[in-house]
């Protein structure tokens, strides 16, 4: 399975899939199983965990709580569609070309009752939005819409009333 190193297996990934593959056809053919040695000779995998010096534990990352605030509006009533947006800048050859609307917050947010919502997800309490995010909030409810920033799903369920 790929994980977040961009299209690219890792030397393991690549002698799993090789072995998985040398399975499947010696169990097509009726053939006893072969064992690959070098999958046996790597050290047991790391899980890398940032652990802050204090002790404390480590706070989540922002695309974790995301994704718990994501699942949690979608299973509330109130909610009829959740949209993650995507904002940024890329590079095609010479060309730089932007995508979505720069200062939109993560996520927006449509209600049953026809109301609408963005929510500014960070990854704890202590991280506030960035001055064009707390903007874009206030004109979001001087407009009527329902808009805030949420850094847990209950906190993202509070924003709506």
């Amino acid at each position: 399975m790929l994980k977040r190193n961009r299209g690219r297996q890792s030397y393991r990934e690549k002698l799993e899939a090789s072995q998985a593959a040398n399975n499947f056809y010696a169990d097509m053919a009726g053939k006893p199983r072969l064992t690959s040695t070098l999958l046996a000779q790597l050290p047991p995998k790391r899980h890398r965990v940032k652990r802050p010096v204090d002790g404390k534990p480590a706070a989540p990352y922002e695309r974790d709580v995301l994704v718990q605030i994501i699942k949690a509006l979608r299973h509330d009533p109130r909610v009829a569609r959740v949209e993650r947006n995507q904002s940024g800048v890329f590079q095609d050859g010479n060309r730089y070309i932007r995508v979505g609307v720069k200062g939109k917050l993560d996520l927006t947010v449509y209600l049953k009752t026809g109301r609408f919502a963005e929510i500014e997800v960070k990854r704890d309490a202590k991280h506030k939005p960035e001055p064009h995010q707390l903007e874009r909030i206030a004109t979001i409810k001087r407009a009527g819409g329902i808009a805030g920033w949420a850094w847990s799903a209950e906190s993202a369920l509070a924003i709506l009333p």
